[in-house]
């Protein structure tokens, strides 16, 4: 076994563990029994409705990402990029050493496009729409800056965009900086490529219309998740809040990007738990039914994404087929995905 491989393994164990120790807290703090009644009452409609609802987020994500990718020069197929999307998220989800959905739909985008503007798209897609769940859940949080527990995170979905904005305008700023400093040392091939990224993003910047639809697409999407999550409320009869809901979930979406487990697994649970039984809590119920409803409802949404991903694996073959008009195979397909998943970080 070589080295970077003993890295890569000894990196998703620990990943593993951390997850395995932040659902084991959880489990013991709240109590498993209390979580398994809760879980065994769950209205299975209101479960079916969440599940609906979360396809009917992603079919709108893969329409953003289809006019935010033709804003810099990459055209697919809604069908195309569909199956992209699914092998992404099955990807993300059930082969979590991996190297992440995101990059998994950008290499395959890239067989029939340009590398650099495939990724390019596929980071674009997810800037501009957290970027857009935040500004909606800043608007939000000026309704809740005063409001017990809510202030603070109120405050920091402020931050969250503030930051978000300003550290977009300086990845721009220093990209100028970084191309300029290639050419100092005959990097010109990789500085043409920056200036060129650097061009493309300024260019989606000044296209009104694609970034008006996109930010409506935004829109459309998280507040389908959100109704996803709000059902699952309901299924195991918590009565929610909606606008609250505009302020958990881009925290849970932010701890489950963090790279400190394999798929989010573990520290979404953390956050959704953490702050839904807050909610729970502020509209009455006692803490530690709170607290059980708040992890029902984190593994019914964990179970929600892990069985809308399944999609995914169809489109192993599907992916190959569309790619196969770009002369690729299905076993590269599969090879690919499962080998650059196991042997990166």
């Amino acid at each position: 076994m070589t080295t970077e491989k003993v890295k890569s393994a000894a990196l998703l164990t620990a990943k593993l563990a951390l997850s395995g120790a932040i659902l084991g807290y959880i489990f013991y703090k709240v109590g498993i029994r209390n979580i398994y009644v809760s879980l065994l009452t769950a209205d299975a409609k209101h479960v079916l409705m969440s599940l609906v609802f979360i396809f009917i987020s992603y079919f709108l994500g893969i329409k953003r990402w289809q006019e935010l990718a033709r804003a810099v020069d990459v055209t697919a197929s809604y069908r195309r990029l569909a199956a992209l999307y699914f092998l992404g998220l099955f990807c993300n989800y059930f082969l979590p050493a991996g190297i992440g959905g995101d990059i998994v739909k950008a290499y395959y985008l890239g067989r029939s496009a340009k590398h650099r503007k495939a990724f390019l798209s596929v980071f674009l897609d997810r800037y501009v729409g957290l970027l857009v769940l935040l500004f909606v859940s800043s608007l939000v949080a000026i309704f809740h800056r005063n409001k017990g527990w809510m202030a603070p995170v109120a405050y920091s979905i402020w931050g969250l965009s503030i930051g978000f904005i300003v550290g977009g305008a300086i990845g721009l700023y220093f990209a100028q900086l970084l191309a300029g400093l290639l050419d100092k040392f005959n990097k010109q091939i990789w500085a043409e490529r920056l200036r060129e990224v650097a061009a493309l993003t300024k260019g989606l910047a000044k296209n009104y219309r694609v970034l008006i639809t996109a930010s409506l697409l935004s829109v459309g999407a998280q507040f389908a998740a959100i109704l996803a999550m709000d059902q699952l409320s309901l299924a195991v009869g918590a009565r929610s809040d909606l606008t609250s809901m505009f302020l958990i979930v881009p925290i849970v979406f932010l701890a489950s990007a963090l790279p400190l487990s394999p798929g989010g697994l573990g520290t979404r649970e953390a956050a959704m738990v953490f702050l839904m039984s807050e909610l729970y809590s502020g509209l009455g119920m006692q803490p530690d039914s709170a607290r059980s409803t708040a992890a029902a409802v984190a593994l019914l949404w964990l179970g929600i994404n892990l069985l809308s991903s399944l999609p995914g694996i169809v489109s192993y073959p599907l992916v190959a087929r569309l790619r196969r008009m770009g002369n690729a195979s299905v076993e590269e397909a599969h090879t690919s995905c499962g080998a650059d998943s196991l042997g990166t970080s």
